[in-house]
């Protein structure tokens, strides 16, 4: 076909092809828009790991020397105290460690320090995992983490033209143009709008679980898999129509029992928290750690239990 055909068939068709560019545009704009902020995000997750690791190795260091957990000087003590609550902007700081750091800073008692220290590296470590990670996913990305960059950023416009779908058939039964197998009985009204807000629901869950954006956490998986199961729910009204406001209420009910997969797991208590011994029993410093309360509870219990039964031998 030469190039005067193609300008005739344009001019002939000057409303397809207008929709088809201004398709093509929008599709390449959020293309490109989201794949930028995907690896923005990364980098964004990557800074803030980085900066964490750089507060727990700052605090860290005090406590890897020989007299940490003995006696320090004011002045050693001060600056110990200053790397600790630097840890409190940590991005990443957990509400484990940051109790640890406040209780240590209210009664400075120096059995807590080994358990702050096993603390700091626990999630310094978890850290450094995921920074690796991420790393990975940016520098040496796999076959795989390449063809998920390269498919992720086209749900927006997928998603995009589902919507735009639904609008149109909403737009259509107002016009009064749909007329379904039941007319425009009551029925037939609660079978479109069920079926119309499944749709739209469905929508709203399988975005941020295809799209993803947030940092993993405990569960994580878990939820993103729940909510790609709720949303493929939606095929069912296929079925039949009728089944449409329960495959509604069901998908509703689903998504209320998955708060249960998001609930906080309760932080339990431990006794006497930071009064641990050291996994060093040669450490001379040991013998330097103050005495505990229950220490000292469990002694005097023990001298009247000697007083007693002397009393009772005379």
């Amino acid at each position: 076909m030469s190039l005067s055909e193609w300008i005739n068939w344009l001019q002939q068709h000057a409303a397809l092809s207008l929709t088809a560019v201004l398709v093509l545009v929008t599709f390449l704009a959020l293309y490109g828009v989201t794949s930028w902020r995907t690896r923005a995000g990364l980098r964004s997750r990557l800074e803030h790991l980085e900066k964490s690791l750089k507060l727990y190795s700052a605090a860290s260091a005090p406590l890897l020397s020989d007299n940490a957990f003995g006696t320090m000087t004011t002045e050693q003590e001060s600056d110990l105290i200053d790397r600790l609550l630097a840890c409190r902007a940590a991005p990443y700081a957990t509400s484990d460690l940051l109790g640890q750091i406040g209780a240590y800073t209210d009664d400075h008692d120096h059995a807590r320090l080994p358990l702050l220290l096993r603390t700091l590296e626990r999630e310094s470590e978890r850290f450094l995992e995921e920074r690796d990670k991420l790393l990975n996913w940016l520098e040496q990305p796999g076959w795989g983490i390449r063809f998920w960059f390269g498919i992720q950023p086209v749900f927006p416009f997928l998603f995009a033209a589902a919507l735009f779908m639904l609008v149109y058939q909403l737009l259509w039964r107002w016009s009064g143009a749909d007329i379904s197998f039941l007319g425009f009985h009551t029925l037939d009204t609660v079978y479109f709008y069920s079926r119309f807000g499944s749709a739209l629901f469905s929508l709203l869950l399988l975005y941020p679980a295809l799209m993803g954006g947030f940092r993993p956490g405990e569960g994580s998986i878990l939820l993103r898999l729940w909510g790609i199961f709720i949303a493929a729910m939606y095929l069912l009204h296929f079925i039949n129509p009728v089944i449409a406001p329960y495959v509604a209420a069901a998908q509703v009910l689903l998504f209320l029992g998955g708060f249960l997969f998001t609930r906080n797991k309760p932080r339990k208590a431990r006794p006497f928290v930071g009064h641990y011994q050291t996994n060093l029993p040669s450490d001379p410093t040991i013998n330097a750690l103050p005495t505990t309360q229950d220490n000292t509870v469990s002694s005097l219990v023990e001298n009247a239990d000697n007083f007693i039964n002397n009393d009772k031998d005379r």
